[in-house]
């Protein structure tokens, strides 16, 4: 979730380079402000796996393993610039989930609300040897595509959804995020919906502290 304010990059940037002292204070500051929101963000995570077989490792291991714990961790904070989006936006703080699986909670069925479709499927085979058991294979099913779920029951994207519905439902973020960005994805079940329920707060607390932060910044360079 990221707050966003013109200029505050180059503000960053003089910060560090003549104020350093007042660049580390603006980015704890930054981060007291976001902590609630993640602590928050956290609790929205179910202690338990929402489907019983998402704690257990796939016959690929491709799909992320579910862990409550991991979850909940991936779960956190930052004060430095991200990466330029398509857009060319960049956040300067911001509550990220750097969680796989937890981040499948977070959005799953944002896009298609009745889980993805499966496409057509056909079975891969790849040959194995080990030393203690000889010749052995792995198999399993595949579809090609993004879009398209790779499963064989054709309500596996549906199920999945309501599944993870029955623990938390998608919430929109847009109404309460105050002033400041707006985006379709701004919509989830842990870190949008305590953003939602912080009601625009912590987004107005960190735009003031940021203007305050250019407030002192301009008062230090003139007594320079």
């Amino acid at each position: 979730m990221p707050t966003e304010v013109r200029g505050a990059l180059n503000l960053r940037k003089a910060l560090k380079q003549f104020t350093p002292d007042l660049a580390k204070e603006t980015q704890k500051e930054l981060g007291a402000l976001l902590k609630p929101v993640t602590v928050k963000a956290r609790g929205f995570i179910p202690s338990q796996s929402p489907l019983s077989g998402w704690a257990k490792e796939s016959a690929t291991g491709r799909f992320p393993l579910w862990s409550s714990q991991a979850a909940k961790r991936g779960i956190g904070y930052k004060t430095t610039p991200s990466r330029p989006n398509r857009s060319g936006f960049r956040a300067l703080a911001r509550i990220v989930n750097n969680s796989a699986a937890g981040a499948i909670y977070e959005t799953a069925g944002r896009v298609n609300p009745q889980g993805r479709p499966q496409g057509l499927t056909r079975e891969v085979v790849i040959p194995t040897f080990r030393r203690d058991t000889g010749v052995g294979e792995i198999r399993y099913t595949t579809s090609t595509g993004k879009e398209y779920g790779k499963s064989t029951n054709p309500n596996a994207g549906k199920q999945f959804i309501d599944a993870i519905n029955a623990n938390g439902n998608i919430v929109d973020a847009n109404a309460q995020t105050g002033r400041g960005r707006r985006s379709r994805k701004f919509r989830g079940r842990a870190i949008f919906k305590a953003w939602y329920e912080d009601g625009g707060k912590t987004n107005a607390a960190v735009l003031k502290a940021i203007e305050q932060a250019k407030v002192k910044f301009d008062a230090a360079v003139k007594v320079r």
